[in-house]
């Protein structure tokens, strides 16, 4: 399979999860498929989590976790979310990263170093982070980790589309109902839909009867009014607020 292949092949789980999800009704069957879905590029380790409030007991802010039972206990009680680098990064960062991104220095900052070692202990020396950061001023985090994960240009993208749904699905389930304050037109709501589902401009286009050129004007527009960075962070953030359903 030559890399093109590869890259749908990846675009098409994706979309394929995001549908699928919609259709579970408790957080253990999301991350069950999620976890599935990751072993297959080589990641054995996520975690679903609020990012760390000096409120909030960090153990609080996990939604879901795929950790080993010896590794969650270890890293809460040591309280090593103080001293992560990856979770610090999660704060500066909009878009994924693989953790030997995230900045530290290893001789100033040597528990912090201590933390990156002891997840390679745990056969998680490499990982990729989504970080999530939604209208309400809340911020959160999908992490996945493994011992050989392959971190592709198409399987990066997929990857980021299945942590963010995961991630709504789970806290919509694990929320109480809240009423929708719609903020959109009808027809960026429209619009972001067919961006949830993955078509591209020109599709929408074509699909909807007007011009490539109108559609990217409607998705800036949205993406404007939701404080959003790009499409696919609109779509997201249009889901989270109850804008556009799948």
């Amino acid at each position: 399979m030559d890399q093109q292949s590869k890259d749908r092949y990846w675009a098409n789980k994706a979309l394929d999860f995001v549908d699928a999800i919609e259709r579970l009704k408790t957080t253990r069957e999301i991350t069950d498929l999620f976890a599935k879905e990751l072993s297959e590029c080589g990641f054995s380790a996520y975690l679903i989590s609020g990012l760390p409030r000096p409120d909030i007991e960090f153990g609080q802010r996990v939604l879901a976790h795929g950790w080993s039972r010896e590794w969650s206990e270890l890293y809460l009680k040591e309280r090593w979310i103080d001293h992560d680098p990856v979770a610090r990064h999660c704060f500066r960062s909009i878009d994924p990263f693989e953790w030997n991104s995230a900045p530290y220095d290893r001789e100033r900052e040597p528990l912090a170093q201590m933390v990156m070692d002891r997840a390679a202990d745990f056969q998680m020396p490499k990982g990729l982070c989504v970080p999530i950061h939604s209208p309400d001023g809340s911020s959160a985090a999908v992490s996945v980790a493994g011992q050989r994960p392959i971190i592709t240009p198409g399987v990066k993208p997929a990857i980021h589309i299945m942590a963010l749904y995961a991630y709504q699905r789970i806290r919509t389930l694990l929320s109480p109902p809240r009423k929708p304050r719609k903020r959109l037109t009808e027809r960026e709501r429209e619009v972001l839909q067919w961006v949830a589902i993955g078509k591209t401009s020109w599709e929408i286009g074509r699909i909807i009867g007007t011009t490539e050129r109108t559609v990217n004007a409607h998705i800036l527009a949205a993406s404007r009014k939701l404080r959003a960075a790009n499409r696919t962070a609109a779509a997201f953030t249009a889901l989270q607020l109850h804008e556009i359903t799948l």
